[in-house]
């Protein structure tokens, strides 16, 4: 891991957002970019004189100007915060560096991770004025075009660790490596990865018959306790069983493989939706497959 982007929208825990991806960078060292963008847009007024500006156009512009300028004061603050931290615990091995810009901000992003080639990209799922449809639209589209893992933060307080990772299987081709990439990228932090595939209805042999051939394929992993596999038939609420899960088993974040459909195709299962997800208040990772 050599570059981290991290979105951000200076949101109530912004900080706690870049917290999750300082320990990343001061894992594997390298450069951890703080990115953000304001809406630059202005209203023009109509004019029958072209070649001038009319007053209600200055004034656009000016409030441009000072739009800009506050998103500089707080990026300012918060790469302080960021390094004050980083100096607290004795990083050394990170640069931390900002970029401020101005335009629609899922053109900006698709422009950053373009010129920026991250390797991993962290940010909160809820924006400024706890937003949370807006912002979690744009963690949502960062996750389906990256090809690259996404970290995506809720509104919690403190950072929970990376010990205990559940990844929730949707059974098909690309598991294997998905799972492959999650047990490398989190091998520093000693992670015992939870292989789980949950079951609504009916019930599904050939969901039994998957989850095996994927267990057997990490053995060697199995045996050293840094996995397990599971299926779990849902005879309850989704919500209520997913919950459980995560309490049992101490789980401190949800991995998925996203799909080009959006991330939550088949995602567990297809009764399990999008307020599920969000409901649990655990910070999620996308990994994709190689080639996807």
């Amino acid at each position: 891991m050599k570059k981290i982007l991290v979105p951000v929208d200076f949101s109530g825990h912004t900080d706690i957002t870049c917290r999750y991806a300082l320990e990343f960078a001061k894992t594997y060292g390298g450069e951890m970019r703080l990115f953000h963008t304001y809406f630059d847009q202005i209203i023009i007024a109509d004019t029958s004189f072209p070649d001038t500006l009319d007053m209600t156009t200055i004034y656009n512009e000016e409030l441009m100007k000072e739009i800009f300028r506050q998103a500089e004061h707080n990026m300012d603050e918060l790469k302080e915060r960021v390094c004050s931290l980083a100096g607290k615990e004795g990083i050394s091995n990170v640069k931390v560096t900002s970029v401020v810009t101005g335009g629609e901000l899922e053109h900006e992003l698709k422009g950053i991770c373009t010129e920026f080639h991250p390797d991993l990209v962290v940010m909160g799922t809820t924006g400024k004025g706890r937003n949370v449809h807006t912002w979690g639209q744009v963690s949502t589209f960062i996750i389906d075009h990256a090809k690259v893992p996404v970290i995506t933060v809720p509104g919690i307080r403190t950072f929970r660790g990376f010990d205990s990772i559940m990844f929730a299987a949707d059974l098909t081709e690309g598991n294997a490596t998905s799972i492959s990439g999650l047990l490398d990228l989190f091998s520093p932090f000693s992670a015992k990865v939870h292989v789980v595939h949950f079951i609504t209805g009916a019930k599904q042999h050939d969901a039994y018959v998957r989850m095996k051939g994927l267990q057997m394929k990490f053995g060697e992993e199995e045996r050293a306790g840094k996995t397990t596999f599971q299926v779990i038939e849902v005879e309850e609420d989704n919500q209520s069983a997913i919950d459980r899960f995560i309490a049992d088993n101490k789980i401190n974040l949800i991995a998925f493989r996203p799909h080009r459909h959006g991330m939550l195709y088949m995602f567990f299962t297809r009764n399990i939706t999008k307020k599920n997800l969000f409901a649990t208040n655990v910070p999620l990772i996308s990994v994709p497959a190689a080639g996807s």
